[in-house]
């Protein structure tokens, strides 16, 4: 695992009106890292993973992104860097489930082809490849969107609770996906309070 960070949150904090969403937080992401957010219920998780991937601006403290984060500014990342999997999966309902998928690897210029159908296949998704999002299942939509935020190789994945909607089978294929893209050098980043996903994890952050 390189020592070398992705992406550096320095005493990052977030309020929505008088409700305190994150308590200032610090970490550093590494590449080949697979790590798990923990803690409970509105303790700050996926708010993290929102400033994290630049969609949510603290209140204080910062995001430092390094190589090749630092080459493109963090509320405008390409899905070839960042790939996100949020709670409300969010797939593109006039699109096939394969196509979801072809469509983020697109974005990188390129179709992806036997690396697609091999993703589809590892996420037990390659009979559904067809089927429009409202055709199948919430776990299976869920599946998808974990398939397509791995679709462009992105360097920073994101992942809020990916295993929510899994029986336990199912939720291993997931965990074994994301812990294939760590290998491969990325680093991932999900919240969770899977005790399965936690035991395979490189390192458990705890919030509150």
């Amino acid at each position: 695992m390189s020592a070398r960070p992705i992406l550096t949150v320095s005493g990052v904090r977030k309020d929505y009106g008088s409700t305190a969403a994150l308590a200032p937080t610090s970490l550093e992401l590494v590449p080949g890292e697979l790590a798990v957010l923990t803690g409970p219920s509105g303790s700050g998780k996926s708010t993290l993973l929102m400033i994290a991937g630049g969609w949510e601006t603290p209140d204080e403290g910062e995001v430092i992104p390094h190589p090749p984060l630092a080459d493109v500014a963090m509320a405008e990342q390409p899905w070839e860097h960042v790939g996100v999997v949020p709670q409300s999966i969010s797939l593109l309902e006039e699109l096939s489930i394969a196509d979801n998928l072809a469509f983020a690897a697109r974005r990188r210029g390129s179709t992806g082809g036997a690396d697609l159908a091999a993703l589809l296949a590892a996420l037990d998704l390659d009979v559904l490849a067809g089927r429009l999002p409202g055709e199948t299942s919430r776990g299976e939509q869920q599946r998808a969107a974990v398939g397509r935020a791995l679709a462009a190789g992105a360097s920073l994945v994101l992942a809020d609770e990916p295993t929510s909607h899994q029986d336990r089978r199912r939720g291993e294929l997931v965990l074994d996906v994301l812990r294939a893209a760590a290998d491969g050098g990325a680093c991932v980043l999900i919240a969770s309070h899977d005790p399965v996903a936690i035991g395979r994890a490189d390192r458990e952050i705890s919030l509150g």
